[in-house]
């Protein structure tokens, strides 16, 4: 009589069994068995952008399986019939499941096998089963087929749980095989799913990579069971992914966040990509989506009565474990979608537009006269006025950040306003009318610009509150040469937006900035564009307490280059993705489940995209 016991180095030859589906169905997982944030990173390199590295990691945090080294996991490796054993004997042990002591199975072959007690405990409990009544055949590989019909068993004698017939779509599974019946019950508790919708391929190999879906998929069945509870593992600070911001745009130009309904279903959709962040639009066009008595309610009639946007999106998003950060636009005054809508009492737009009187005007105008719809931060007041949409967001709601976009020109060329021009002549003792590339001009109006970003910091240090702030900031044209402020000062964001973000996140007067990466991958020059900001803001981020999360453009994307350029991008602090109403180019969203199952493309120390 033997006690089954399962030596550490056994676990690296666990996993290796069955190609099921990617995502979990909801059947399976009434309580998740991999909650993201509660799952520590592995160390394997060759995991990186596999539809698995979820499952893998997951396993490995409930013990299931160790990689072939420390770095190193053999995804694609098959599984053979003794090993499945042992990694059914250990998800018995998780549960306590597994009998002390079993008599030996009588297989010849196994005698001497590193895992014949788990073979015997296994057979004992009539889970798994000989080629004869002499023979195992322990190193052959595992079939698919055969995967469904141990598991299946697992479930019946193991836990004493046995599942429910099902569905059997599969036209290469003949009704009343010898393993039709397991292959069904597998389907209908969503454990498993065919190679295609019309076919299992029964015959066919596993993988240890395939293999780690499959188990935790299992598991999440014996978590809702409350037969197996969550390991006690958690991150650590520095974890290679719980460390890094995974986040997404959305904004107020659909219905998205404007009904409670929508609210909730981005929610639940961010929450099942294993995001972290949510940054939300809730001023479009300085009108509030929120209860403010700086900015008009809006007027938009798509707004569900009596809704309050980023109350709702707060206490849903951080009942999910999302933050939410409110993003506020700042230069941007006017959009075409208001032209059929009447304007807000007080909006910014009808006091301080194009047809306000000269001397309450806000906006910027260029150099030769022509007036803009954008806020010109010259103008002192547009610096006041984002101030106060600040604090009164940081005191009044519970959000874990506020998000600055468009804190800058629209051009060299602009920053005209009459008001900004007689501040910058009473400030620098300067005669007449500076040219655009004058270096003294630009060298004040970069000064505005982050003098409104100083603002913003005090407006949240008056709140009394921890709240982030951070930017959504220019990346246009190629990146720095050296990543410094000499390769820095040579960019378009420098020179054409005069938006110096450089220093605001070197300074320490952002705690976050999120580089808007708007590149198409399947174009040769923008893809070389977006590897050279990447590399910069790998570097930056190295350099600077801030955290530099960048942000792919989903939207001018397809799926598979989404993924690589989150990818690349968390290779820095984080990637948020923009947007949530357009992921990809084609407008697919089951991006997010590919996003949970890579886990974001997160790099193992040291890796590089």
């Amino acid at each position: 009589m033997r006690r089954v016991r399962l030596p550490s180095a056994v676990l690296a030859a666990l996993l290796t069994a069955a190609a099921f589906v990617t995502a979990m169905p909801s059947q399976a997982s009434p309580a998740t068995a991999c909650p993201g944030g509660q799952v520590p990173a592995t160390a394997f390199t060759d995991t990186v952008g596999s539809v698995h590295r979820a499952a893998i990691d997951c396993a490995s945090w409930w013990g299931l399986t160790e990689g072939r080294t420390g770095t190193a996991y053999a995804p694609a490796a098959q599984v053979s019939r003794a090993q499945l054993a042992a990694m059914l004997a250990r998800q018995l042990e998780v549960a306590q499941a597994l009998p002390g002591e079993v008599p030996a199975a009588g297989f010849t072959d196994t005698a001497g096998h590193l895992f014949a007690t788990e073979i015997d405990a296994l057979a004992a409990l009539g889970i798994v089963t000989g080629r004869t009544q002499s023979s195992f055949a322990p190193d052959e590989p595992v079939t698919r087929a055969q995967l469904a019909s141990m598991v299946s068993r697992l479930f019946e004698r193991g836990y004493e749980l046995p599942l429910v017939d099902g569905p059997l779509p599969f036209v290469d599974v003949t009704p009343g095989s010898t393993h039709a019946a397991a292959i069904s019950r597998l389907v209908a508790a969503g454990i498993t799913t065919g190679r295609t919708a019309a076919r299992f391929d029964p015959g066919g190999s596993v993988t240890r990579a395939q293999l780690a879906s499959f188990l935790t998929r299992a598991t999440g069945q014996l978590l809702a069971a409350g037969r197996v509870e969550l390991p006690r593992a958690r991150p650590a600070s520095d974890d290679a992914y719980a460390s890094r911001m995974r986040a997404a745009w959305v904004h107020l130009f659909d219905d998205t966040l404007k009904t409670r309904a929508g609210i909730k279903r981005v929610v639940d959709e961010l929450a099942a990509a294993d995001a972290t962040a949510i940054f939300a639009q809730v001023a479009r066009r300085h009108d509030a989506y929120y209860d403010s008595t700086v900015l008009p309610a809006t007027s938009d009639p798509q707004l569900e009565d009596g809704l309050d946007v980023l109350a709702e999106l707060s206490a849903v998003a951080h009942g999910r474990g999302l933050e939410v950060h409110a993003w506020v636009g700042v230069a941007p005054a006017w959009h075409r979608v208001y032209a059929d809508l009447p304007a807000p009492d007080g909006w910014l737009w009808t006091e301080h537009g194009i047809d306000a009187p000269l001397a309450e005007r806000w906006v910027t105008r260029t150099v030769d006269g022509r007036w803009s719809d954008y806020l010109d931060p010259g103008v002192p007041a547009v610096r006041d006025h984002v101030a106060a949409v600040v604090e009164e967001i940081a005191t009044r709601y519970p959000v874990d950040g506020i998000h600055l976009d468009y804190v800058r020109y629209s051009s060299a060329s602009h920053g005209y306003n009459p008001i900004a021009l007689e501040r910058y002549r009473a400030e620098t003792a300067a005669v007449g009318t500076p040219a655009p590339d004058d270096p003294a001009w630009m060298a004040w109006r970069r000064d505005r610009t982050r003098e409104i970003v100083r603002a913003a910091d005090a407006a949240i240090g008056r709140s009394g509150r921890d709240v982030a702030l951070s930017a959504a900031v220019i990346t246009w044209g190629d990146a720095p040469v050296t990543p410094d402020r000499a390769g820095f000062r040579a960019s378009l964001p420098y020179t054409r937006t005069l938006q110096d973000w450089d220093a605001w996140v070197r300074d320490g007067e952002l705690d976050l900035v999120l580089p808007m990466n708007y590149y198409r991958q399947h174009e040769s020059e923008p893809a070389a564009q977006f590897a050279g900001w990447q590399r910069y803001q790998r570097a930056l981020a190295s350099q600077s307490a801030a955290r530099v999360v960048p942000g792919p453009a989903g939207y001018l994307n397809h799926p598979d280059a989404v993924l690589a350029q989150v990818r690349a991008a968390m290779v820095a602090d984080g990637a948020s993705v923009y947007s949530v109403q357009q992921p990809t180019l084609d407008g697919s969203r089951d991006i997010w489940a590919r996003l949970a199952a890579t886990r974001w493309g997160y790099p193992p120390p040291g890796a590089r995209p």
